[in-house]
């Protein structure tokens, strides 16, 4: 009987252990399980109780420039297709492009190919052939004459480039737009290799959170300064970074409206901020509101049937321009516009760019600026020798001296170089064209207004105007 119950105790016993050592071995797999389900449940939780060990490697970036573009028009944007379904299933909205808009015959019976970098389509016959080349955010076509850049513009979406035809002209209501561009120096700083995501940047104003996009292409962006430097600025991507290496470059959000002081830039959740972009806002403003006639001595609006006005008349003969432009000649511009599009019996074609950028807090220095035969040059650089401001287009120019405004004219400038401590450049470009198609005896004829002005404004450490550059482009039709 003792020996029954000893043999009773003992299995018990084993069985309690076997119990008590599967569940040890149990619970250290869960622990060590790199893919486990329990594995990722316990990682969260610790995560939320006590700081990481090892600190994300987050990259150093500054603003250096700042750029704020207002677009509107009445244009319409026609899908054709995808990049990456041509040659496939959309090659026929490239054919009909070709065929329908830009008028080659030849397309109906022609062959696609791409390249194997995926950048270039190429449409031909045995004896003709069209090169299609994707250029950032537009496209250029190669035909008889080389490359030509169309009113086509690309829209890049989850990985795919959609292509759109940009009709002029081809509705009654205006469309605006507002964009915010930001030149960011992007370093680092850690021991390991960072990859950096574009889609980690987000632009944050209120409640309202804005994905970085495209700044789309704009018709007469080359007579735009502040366009066309743009263009000419990297544009940043997803890259990987070794430690102490840095890169510059700019990006760009569709936003809803100007910039404001509540515009706040995060990368993932820190906080890209600095003293410089808000002095940047403060640069803007006091460059956006300056009456400039105090500085360069001419009213601020040209009309065609009278001398120059500070009262804008705007009539169906369309022909008034803006001598220099502000926010306040901008937003007349701008209303007036929309007023007479409501109005108009035929539909005009109206587009408008008011673009600014800032460039805070550098050391400049201003070269001096003489009439040389028959251009006259304004060249300022910051103290790494970067140039901030080269142009040889000058109508005029008016220097701050002893708080008072010297103005010369294109053919009389003879300002000294200077050196400006923490100086603030604005540049500001402006394009207000209205112009309306009408039928005269059989033929299509057009009138309006075509106006262009580009101004590089110089601000002190005080935010005081004390350089201005003006030089405006004004056509008339009909």
């Amino acid at each position: 009987m003792v020996s029954r119950n000893k043999i009773v105790t003992t299995v018990i016993t084993l069985l309690l252990l076997s119990v008590l050592f599967s569940g040890c071995i149990g619970e250290k797999k869960i622990v060590s399980a790199p893919d486990s389900t329990h594995k990722e449940a316990v990682d969260v939780s610790s995560q939320n109780l006590t700081p990481s060990s090892k600190e994300e490697n987050i990259p150093e970036i500054k603003i250096t420039a700042f750029s704020s573009i207002y677009l509107h028009d009445n244009n319409e944007d026609i899908y054709l297709f995808s990049w990456e379904n041509v040659p496939g299933n959309e090659s026929q909205g490239l054919l009909n492009y070709l065929k329908n808009d830009l008028h080659v015959s030849w397309v109906e019976n022609a062959q696609i190919t791409k390249d194997e970098e995926n950048k270039t389509i190429r449409v031909f016959t045995n004896e003709n052939s069209i090169e299609i080349m994707l250029d950032n955010a537009s496209v250029l076509l190669k035909r008889d004459r080389g490359y030509e850049r169309y009113d086509l513009w690309v829209k890049e979406e989850n990985g795919f480039h959609d292509v759109y035809n940009k009709k002029r002209g081809n509705k009654y209501n205006i469309s605006e737009r507002y964009y915010a561009v930001y030149n960011l120096s992007i370093k680092n700083n850690g021991p390991d290799p960072l990859y950096f995501k574009l889609n980690g940047l987000r632009l944050h104003e209120g409640d309202r959170i804005f994905n970085t996009t495209v700044l789309e292409p704009n018709g007469g962006s080359s007579l735009l300064e502040v366009l066309q430097d743009l263009e000419k600025e990297n544009k940043l991507q997803d890259v990987t970074l070794p430690p102490g290496q840095s890169l510059n470059g700019t990006v760009a959000f569709r936003v809803n409206s100007m910039y404001n002081k509540s515009f706040l830039l995060k990368y993932s959740t820190t906080i890209v901020t600095s003293a410089p972009f808000e002095k940047s806002i403060k640069a803007l403003e006091a460059a956006e509101y300056f009456n400039y006639s105090v500085a360069v001595g001419i009213p601020p609006y040209n009309i065609c049937h009278q001398n120059d006005s500070y009262l804008p008349i705007f009539d169906d003969r369309n022909c008034i321009w803006a001598n220099w432009v502000n926010r306040d000649i901008f937003e007349t511009f701008q209303k007036s516009d929309v007023e007479r599009m409501q109005k108009s019996q035929l539909i005009p074609t109206t587009e408008m760019v008011y673009a600014l950028r800032v460039i805070p807090e550098r050391n400049i220095t201003m070269s001096p600026v003489t009439k040389r035969f028959y251009w006259s040059h304004l060249l300022v650089t910051d103290d790494t020798g970067e140039e901030i401001i080269n142009t040889s287009r000058i109508q005029g120019m008016a220097v701050l001296s002893n708080q008072t405004y010297t103005f010369k004219p294109d053919w009389m400038l003879n300002f000294p170089g200077m050196n400006i401590s923490n100086a603030s450049v604005v540049q500001i470009s402006f394009k207000a064209s209205y112009i309306t198609k009408f039928p005269f005896s059989g033929i299509i004829g057009e009138t309006g207004r075509l106006s262009f002005i580009n101004q590089d404004v110089i601000l002190d450490d005080k935010l005081n105007i004390i350089v201005v550059r003006y030089y405006p482009d004004q056509f008339h039709l009909g």
